[in-house]
């Protein structure tokens, strides 16, 4: 633990020295320790506050769980499930629950429901061992997940987030988390349900269970919206409150996160503030293609055969009203070739100047790539690996080209050996080969200047989730 402290200080220490200062967004007054707002399309941040610093999740942590469970699923949210000894005596007395038993033998809609409306510490259990066979194993599928994700700052030590000192993430990460849950098939049926669910009596449990959903945002009082879709809520002394939002309103989807709210109340009226003020503000824009082309050398066998052509493509973001896109500046990124066969990933990101309103990043797209075909077309250069049966459809595409060029080749070469005959024409036209070093890659806007700084306590709320 010690150590873990040490790290966290070391890392605090030297981004409050190497790294700029966070600029302050002009935004709604919030009480919650961090927040952030997310295109849930795209991924482009457009309102954040200590977005990168290091606190403690709570229940929020059930997203991960509950997505990777329906993740290995596939739909089949009918299976049946045992709880076992540990999902039911693993747990802090007085902690959420749904009263599982032993030996009960459950479904996994069931479990799911649970978990995300009651918050349900042995419902999140009992997923952690259908996901990977016991419960540190689901852990340690969620630790790998969030690897995979590319999340440095989130470290889990079980999969529903009552305390430990080394189960930590941060309100960035946590949208990260939440954008990728909502891509799996069945999650926002289940984060977006109101109505309760009714468990019905099992092999242990002779009474039905209605699990209902609490979030004020979307079932009664002065914080209703009607733009709330979904959400999960979590709370522990040292983490105080916490809470993650879905939500959408005339095509624009938000995820919301917000961490270390005070008191139960305070999550409510912040989410509230900040998504009010996130509608009123901000639309979705289209960013115009810039004019630029490039000459990008197509290589294939370690010769040149020709160039591809790359440019820019349009590409949309939320900005704030009280900015423009004529300031928008690009930055390329670009391989220095294209070889044949493998993987050509050009791309070009989009930015803001410096503002008060809203973090400079918009986005990265795609650029359009054209010309392979007529550089093939013109060239008998057939890779070897597009030769084998169960290459990829362009390795196939290619091989055909070269085989039919290497035909052609082999008809003209004989005709001349009987006869000299006159050019019939053009040869196919040759583009200059242009080598254009690409821009150094580095790290996103978005994903600099990460800040571990050491999780805070405060004041106690009176319940634990």
């Amino acid at each position: 633990m010690k150590k873990f402290f040490a790290a966290l200080c070391a890392a605090a220490l030297s981004a409050a020295v190497f790294a700029p200062a966070a600029l302050a967004y002009q935004g709604p007054a919030v009480s919650c320790e961090a927040y952030i707002v997310m295109d849930a399309d795209s991924g482009q941040v457009i309102m954040e506050k200590n977005a990168d610093e290091v606190l403690y999740p709570a229940s929020i942590t059930k997203i991960m769980t509950m997505a990777l469970a329906l993740e290995k699923a596939q739909g089949q949210l009918d299976t049946q499930l045992t709880v076992s000894y540990d999902a039911v005596h693993q747990l802090e007395y007085g902690s959420s629950h749904i009263a599982l038993q032993e030996g009960e033998v459950v479904s996994l809609e069931d479990v799911l429901y649970g978990t995300e409306l009651e918050s349900a510490n042995d419902g999140a259990n009992v997923l952690a061992e259908y996901i990977s066979g016991t419960i540190q194993g689901g852990v340690d599928a969620m630790n790998a997940k969030a690897a995979e994700l590319g999340l440095a700052n989130t470290h889990y030590m079980n999969p529903h987030g009552l305390h430990d000192d080394q189960h930590y993430t941060t309100a960035r990460d946590m949208a990260v988390i939440t954008r990728w849950a909502l891509s799996v098939p069945g999650f926002e049926e289940i984060f977006c349900r109101t109505d309760p669910w009714t468990m019905e009596p099992t092999n242990k449990q002779p009474q039905q269970r209605v699990f209902h959903c609490t979030d004020w945002m979307r079932i009664s009082g002065d914080y209703l919206r009607s733009y709330a879709k979904g959400s999960k809520n979590g709370f522990h002394d040292q983490a105080l409150t916490t809470f993650v939002n879905y939500a959408e309103q005339n095509g624009i989807r938000l995820i919301s996160v917000e961490l270390k709210c005070q008191r139960l109340e305070d999550k409510f009226r912040d989410a509230c503030a900040i998504l009010d003020y996130a509608y009123e503000n901000f639309t979705r824009v289209e960013i115009p293609a810039p004019a630029e082309a490039f000459q990008i050398p197509v290589v294939g066998g370690g010769e040149a055969l020709g160039n591809a052509l790359v440019q820019p493509k349009s590409a949309t973001a939320l900005l704030h009203k009280s900015l423009s896109t004529d300031g928008v500046t690009v930055d390329y990124q670009i391989p220095d070739q294209y070889v044949l066969g493998q993987p050509f990933a050009a791309s070009v990101t989009y930015s803001l100047p410096e503002n008060d309103y809203q973090p400079s990043a918009l986005g990265s797209a795609d650029l359009a790539v054209s010309g392979v075909e007529e550089v093939l077309a013109a060239s008998t250069y057939v890779p070897a690996s597009s030769l084998r049966p169960e290459g990829n459809p362009v390795g196939v595409a290619v091989a055909a080209a070269g085989a039919a060029m290497a035909l052609l080749l082999g008809v003209r070469l004989w005709r001349k050996a009987g006869a000299k005959r006159p050019a019939s024409g053009p040869t196919p036209a040759q583009w200059e080969i242009i080598t254009r070093k690409p821009l150094p890659a580095e790290p996103a806007p978005w994903e600099k200047g990460t800040d571990r700084s050491s999780p805070r306590s405060r004041t106690k709320p009176p319940s634990r989730d």
